[in-house]
């Protein structure tokens, strides 16, 4: 079974400090380290109106973060739940359990709503314009926490999607699909628009790109929209024995309406074509002899606890491997700091670029659960802390100048 790549390997054995130190003490996004979770449900994200009536209908969000947790901005996953675009809802079993768990392991996660189809208006053409549209409510999920990031404490830069069935199907339109790229059945009328139209006005101009996505059992209408250009970090789960989304490639929905809906490309077509336009940051988890959503009980859909664990380590494990330390908004080139001895044991001097000199600059240190270890204003080209009475682990300095945010971390002996 091929599983993580090469660029995954190479961060596994050669990656940074502060990733084997969180991996030896069971810290954060690691290992559960929190016991409660908040939900706060029926958040509105977006409005938009559903295959064949005219009307717009509210779509809501579920968002869990870990109880008591101070960190100012988490990594998010946002949840997207299967149920071939007829069923389904931000209330299934796995998505309350992956959004549950990853919050305990001090994550910040959603699950949310996508506009579905009457299962009596089901035909190939409005499959293809329903997973469209789901993948634009995926888009307008994104940018709302993007535009709500400070209030949600969401690090921008660090969001990623999980998907089950038709869920990742939409994930996959809305990664990889350009507007030259849209199916003819989208462009039928009435016209579903752009890709990123979708959702409230005044998140419009935020952006819907994402860190990584961990899509079970989907697929995609054709290879050609996967372009290296704008590939993101896949980790891709999957059963060998799949015949509702085809392992390798097929009609989707072929045990029960064979050669009825649409051509389809799975988990494993999609390797074949990213080791041939030589991509290596992906995962690939084929399940031999394991079928559609393996992981839920047949008819009654609760989940199957062993197979649920082994999928959850799957997300959990990528995820941690393809999260930035620390966790801020991208540092400018010309902002450059230096932190040294790094790692240390007593002293760290902290030395800012000439291009942070002579102005105002706010910074704080916090450890993995977010509390404040200090915090100072600086005019000077360098500043020293006295770290030898902190623990040993991994600290976060995050500073702020006239509005910019970036960040370095202090690796303590």
């Amino acid at each position: 079974m091929k599983t993580t790549r090469f660029l995954a390997i190479i961060g596994l054995l050669f990656g940074s400090f502060a990733n084997v130190t969180m991996a030896q003490t069971g810290q954060r996004y690691a290992e559960p380290i929190f016991d409660e979770v908040n939900i706060e449900t029926g958040i509105p994200f977006s409005s938009a109106i559903k295959e064949g009536e005219t009307s717009p209908t509210t779509l809501y969000l579920d968002f869990y973060e870990p109880e008591g947790d101070t960190l100012s901005a988490r990594p998010l996953v946002i949840t997207v739940f299967g149920g071939a675009f007829v069923a389904g809802g931000r209330d299934y079993a796995d998505m309350v359990e992956y959004c549950t768990r990853l919050a305990k392991h001090g994550y910040a996660a959603a699950s949310i709503d996508y506009r579905l189809i009457s299962i009596w208006n089901l035909n190939a053409t409005s499959l293809i314009r329903d997973a469209y549209m789901a993948a634009q409510d995926v888009s307008a999920a994104i940018r709302f926490f993007k535009y709500h990031c400070d209030e949600y404490r969401i690090d921008p830069e660090q969001v990623f999607l999980l998907g089950n069935s038709a869920g990742s199907i939409a994930i996959y339109c809305e990664l990889f699909m350009d507007e030259d790229e849209r199916p003819a059945e989208t462009f039928e009328e009435p016209d579903l628009g752009p890709m990123h139209s979708s959702g409230f006005e005044e998140y419009a101009g935020f952006s819907p790109a994402v860190a990584g996505a961990v899509p079970h059992w989907g697929g995609v209408n054709g290879l050609d929209v996967i372009d290296k250009e704008e590939y993101v970090p896949l980790c891709m789960i999957h059963g060998t024995d799949d015949n509702t989304v085809p392992f390798d490639s097929g009609y989707c929905y072929n045990g029960i309406l064979p050669g009825v809906m649409p051509y389809m490309y799975g988990s494993h077509a999609i390797v074949g074509l990213l080791d041939e336009i030589g991509i290596t940051d992906y995962e690939f988890h084929p399940f031999e002899g394991e079928g559609h959503a393996f992981y839920f009980t047949p008819v009654v859909y609760t989940l199957i606890e062993e197979k649920f664990d082994t999928c959850f380590s799957i997300a959990r494990d990528f995820l941690y491997h393809h999260l930035k330390f620390p966790t801020s908004i991208p540092e400018m080139e010309e902002l450059e700091i230096q932190v040294y001895p790094n790692p240390a044991n007593n002293l760290v001097t902290i030395r800012f670029s000439e291009a942070l000199q002579d102005k105002p600059l706010s910074w704080v240190v916090t450890d993995m659960m977010g509390r404040k270890m200090l915090s100072k204003s600086d005019v000077n080209s360098s500043s020293t802390i006295d770290v030898s009475r902190w623990p040993s682990g991994v600290y976060f300095i995050r500073m702020e100048q006239e509005g910019r945010c970036f960040g370095q971390k202090i690796l303590k002996r």
